[in-house]
């Protein structure tokens, strides 16, 4: 080959490399989607220290860096992500699995002990040991809380998406156990402790039959929609008050606006995953409630100006799964504060003075209950 037509070739290759970064420093990034759509933060680019431990880990931090600022990087990741879902059913991520007709579910980080598919195989069951510690706990915790004047205490266990829609679940993973841990925490609380229990599965399952043409779970997502959360709030608000709230079949729905789904993210999809409605629920409530939240969606306030509802002081200390069914309460409640167990601290309970409290765990957290406490709370990653 000639040497001219090698340079050739050696220019092109290099104009090919080079276009790409050339192209978003000239403001191409601002015509094509660059934005961070994934379930995580980006690296951030290192700075070099004049330290030989900084030296030495500049190149990893570089290379994670790049790798996560790469021109065009949303466009192919979504492109992998796409292959994976549409095309071969399967995806290397190591939080999420690809069921049936398209549905997503957690295969969970192992934070906090969470592990979704144990708990849906029921190989991860707590020693008597164990559940005696869970007990312990949570008796104490009712002491405390009755000890600065909480008059009410109830525990409310919210059933995994994946035992509630476990018939998506991929047949590799078998079927549903009969016996988990959700069912071993109920049992025991409610033979060997005098704390009102609530677990809205069998409600949930109830309706999930009767209706089968209503979805109660996101298909993309880790949470319950609208449908499902007013289902837990129905027997919360039961085991609560005495007077019952409107049930889900007399309620109104509008569209709702479609969010960016959890799971979806993972995967790169979540700018494509888009086609789960998201329903919103009318008439669930006759009172007037001003909302505040924090800027990350884990502390919720309402308060009802007129004093016109329930009075009663309610706070709920649990997780995303309390916060999505906060409203259908805080909207019937003069006062509710809704906190995640990692934003709670001893001052949120002075300050609210709640004279009724819950503490909500979802499935696959329910061995935070074995940790948390009024004095301290819980690290987000104990």
């Amino acid at each position: 080959m000639k040497k001219s037509v090698q340079i050739i070739y050696i220019c092109i290759f290099v104009v090919f490399l080079a276009a790409p970064v050339l192209f978003f420093k000239l403001g191409g990034s601002k015509l094509v989607d660059s934005s961070n759509s994934e379930n995580r933060t980006l690296s951030e680019m290192p700075s070099l220290e004049m330290s030989r431990e900084s030296i030495e880990g500049f190149a990893d931090s570089f290379e994670s860096f790049f790798n996560d600022h790469l021109p065009f990087r949303n466009q192919l990741v979504t492109l992998g992500g796409l292959a994976d879902y549409d095309v071969f059913h399967d995806t290397n991520s190591d939080s999420v699995i690809i069921g049936k007709k398209g549905w997503l579910f957690y295969k969970g980080s192992q934070i906090n002990g969470e592990d979704p598919v144990a708990d849906y195989e029921g190989t991860n069951l707590f020693t008597v040991d164990e559940l005696e510690q869970i007990a312990a706990n949570m008796t104490q915790m009712k002491a405390d809380l009755e000890a600065n004047g909480v008059k009410k205490f109830v525990i409310m266990i919210c059933p995994n998406k994946e035992r509630v829609y476990s018939e998506y679940m991929p047949d590799s993973y078998g079927e549903l156990t009969e016996y988990g841990r959700m069912e071993q925490v109920v049992d025991y609380l409610e033979q060997n402790t005098d704390i009102a229990i609530v677990c809205p599965y069998d409600t949930i399952m109830t309706y999930k039959e009767e209706h089968p043409d209503e979805q109660l779970y996101f298909k993309y997502d880790t949470h319950w929609n609208n449908e499902g959360a007013f289902l837990g709030a129905y027997d919360l608000y039961k085991a609560l008050y005495v007077e019952d709230m409107p049930s889900l079949d007399q309620l109104g729905k509008e569209d709702g606006s479609v969010p960016t789904y959890d799971l979806a993210r993972l995967i790169h999809l979540g700018n494509v995953l888009n086609n789960d409605p998201a329903p919103i629920l009318k008439g669930y409530t006759l009172h007037s409630v001003d909302e505040t939240r924090n800027d990350d969606n884990t502390v919720f306030s309402f308060n009802n100006p007129n004093k016109d509802g329930i009075d009663s002081n309610l706070m709920i200390i649990g997780d995303s799964f309390s916060s999505l069914m906060s409203p259908f309460l805080g909207y019937n409640y003069n006062h509710l504060y809704t906190t995640f167990y990692y934003r709670y601290s001893y001052a949120d309970l002075e300050r609210e003075q709640p004279d009724t409290v819950v503490y909500e765990v979802v499935e696959r957290y329910i061995n935070n209950m074995s940790k948390f406490s009024v004095e301290d709370g819980l690290s987000m990653y104990d």
